[in-house]
């Protein structure tokens, strides 16, 4: 996983009782192992390591904080330097959008991936599948756009990728965003430049997308730059952040290269596709804890006052129900725990939860009165007897449930107002004990 080791120096040195000089330039020691370990230029890491250990130890001590805080936040804006700055912006408009990439990037995946994006952003999205050269595209890309509820045009058979894209924008007339997955090579020569530039003059994308895998490391600056002075290419996409060690290098890279990192891929799923935000993502590298991500996922999958209910904790049993099964297509309730303070100290019974205990879940509350749904408090050994017959289950199934519920309850009470800003860090290092 991207900079885990990063995450554990982090750790280290705010579990230590004093930041003094020692302790800094460990830190900064660990920081160079760790991203050169993440595949990032070992010049940049030089630079910025070299600059980390000048401000923590030179800089006077800014007011209300303390020595860590002002140690971490420094390191927080030093990695944010060199991992973009700036939060992608993503117009949600009617817009042509071309893939582009070399095999084994994930481009056919990831296409499917942003439909569904705009999908869920209120915009129709329609695929054509132009990618007349590797096995199976056609079929891959098919089976995905039903995934993300899109609409396709391709054709099996087809060997002109130049002809099945004008034919797909008409058969695509009435999507909002049509997205077009173009064929890759081992390698950018003048055969896929050629083809890219037909695709690109018959389609007239109002963006070309670069889709590069995170585990080519540093190699991502070459192919942003070779890509970019052959055809042109408006963002990246950076795939498969789940499992690569080398996902600093191809962030850094990109950024060094000027390509601005529009999503980054975060797993297998239809829905793993997150809108890239340095401050977030180096947040979270950090161990402070950003919701930013969470919240877009809980608009997506739960309206507004719903997921209002989720972050304040106000919410019944069938609220808790509601939100659990909406959850399970988040990703599962432990991802949505990883963007948590604590999260990881929940009890393996609450992170584990699956479906089949969902339904058990459904039959206890069907047997529930409207006023035990709304107060649990009221369901005493007499009750919880009554409402296990009535379900089918054990009266310890009742009680389990009960439970668990109120886990939840309180855990999502302390994530509430105040603590929800984003960007406060000060106080959510206060939280996590750095003061």
């Amino acid at each position: 996983m991207v900079f885990d080791n990063l995450k554990e120096s982090i750790k280290e040195f705010t579990g230590l009782a004093v930041a003094d000089k020692e302790a800094v330039e460990k830190l900064v020691k660990d920081i160079q192992r760790d991203l050169i370990r993440a595949d990032v230029d070992i010049s940049l890491v030089k630079d910025l390591s070299e600059t980390i250990k000048e401000r923590a130890l030179e800089q006077d001590l800014p007011k209300d904080l303390s020595r860590k805080e002002h140690v971490i936040n420094i390191v927080y804006e030093e990695l944010s330097s060199i991992l973009g700055e700036e939060k992608a912006e993503i117009d949600i408009k009617p817009k042509r959008i071309l893939m582009i990439g070399l095999f084994g990037a994930g481009k056919t995946t990831t296409t499917a991936k942003l439909a569904d994006f705009y999908r869920k952003r209120g915009l129709k999205p329609g695929l054509i599948a132009a990618d007349v050269h590797r096995p199976a595209a056609y079929e891959q890309l098919e089976q995905n756009a039903e995934k993300a509820k899109a609409e396709f045009y391709g054709e099996k058979d087809g060997d002109n990728a130049e002809k099945i894209v004008k034919k797909g924008l008409k058969e695509l007339s009435d999507c909002d965003v049509v997205i077009t997955d173009s064929a890759g090579r081992d390698s950018m020569n003048k055969e896929l430049e050629k083809e890219l530039k037909n695709i690109e003059k018959a389609f007239k994308p109002d963006e070309t997308i670069l889709v590069v895998p995170a585990d080519i490391g540093q190699s991502a600056r070459e192919q942003a730059e070779t890509f970019n002075n052959a055809v042109g290419i408006d963002g990246v996409i950076v795939t498969k952040m789940d499992s690569s060690a080398k996902g600093g290098g191809a962030l850094s890279s990109c950024a060094a290269a000027d390509a601005e990192i529009k999503f980054i891929g975060t797993g297998e799923g239809i829905g793993d596709i997150e809108v890239y935000d340095p401050e977030s993502f180096v947040s979270d590298l950090l161990g402070v804890p950003d919701l930013s991500n969470l919240l877009e996922k809980a608009r997506e999958s739960i309206d507004e006052e719903q997921a209002k209910k989720m972050l304040e904790g106000d919410f019944t049993l069938q609220d808790f129900y509601e939100q659990m099964d909406q959850m399970s297509s988040m990703g599962g309730f432990d991802k949505i725990l990883d963007k948590l303070p604590f999260g990881d100290k929940l009890p393996d019974n609450v992170m584990d939860m699956q479906e089949r205990q969902l339904k058990k879940y459904r039959h206890i509350m069907d047997s529930m009165t409207d006023e035990e749904m709304a107060d649990p408090k009221l369901i005493n050994s007499s009750r919880a007897e009554r409402i296990s017959k009535g379900s089918g289950t054990e009266k310890k199934d009742v009680r389990q449930m009960i439970k668990q519920y109120r886990q939840a309850k309180n855990m999502m009470d302390k994530f509430s107002g105040k603590n929800m800003r984003r960007g406060n860090m000060k106080k959510m290092m206060q939280q996590l004990g750095m003061r």
